[in-house]
């Protein structure tokens, strides 16, 4: 997949995926790299009530289950997670990882997890994103946003 195409009109989670963006830049203290991070909610929103971290397990274990058990636990992951929101209808899924701005099989596996687990509550998300330190990408549109530099959140 090519860089992201830009937005001409911001959708309004826009400023919501620039704050998780933030939040994970703070987690990540001064690590460089950003560890693989599956997330569903409402962007920018209260972490605890708003925002849920999907469990992502271990990429060796995802390969030993096989394909098709490891598409159904991602799903059921997901599920989960939409079970701790406060309010899971108009939620959006997002990865947070380190690496160029491009779409992989990581991604897509996870953005097929969203469906299917956002599907098990009779929801569909909003939308599903792939983000890192410089932007973040729909992989269905192409659309996205890029920055130069995003300095982290301040503690709260």
């Amino acid at each position: 997949m090519t860089a992201p195409a830009h937005v001409s009109t911001s959708p309004a989670w826009t400023p919501g995926l620039r704050e998780e963006v933030r939040r994970a830049l703070a987690e990540a203290g001064s690590r460089r790299q950003l560890p693989l991070r599956c997330f569903v909610g409402h962007p920018g929103g209260p972490a605890e009530t708003a925002v849920a971290e999907v469990a992502v397990p271990p990429p060796r274990l995802l390969d030993d289950l096989g394909a098709g058990a490891a598409t159904g636990l991602r799903a059921d992951l997901v599920e989960r997670a939409l079970d701790g929101l406060d309010e899971p209808r108009g939620a959006l899924c997002w990865v947070v990882r380190s690496g160029p701005l491009e779409v992989g099989d990581p991604e897509l596996a996870w953005w097929s997890a969203a469906w299917r687990g956002f599907g098990r509550h009779g929801l569909r998300p909003v939308t599903f994103c792939v983000l890192n330190r410089t932007g973040w990408v729909e992989p269905d549109t192409g659309l996205g946003r890029s920055w130069r530099r995003l300095r982290p959140s301040r503690a709260r």
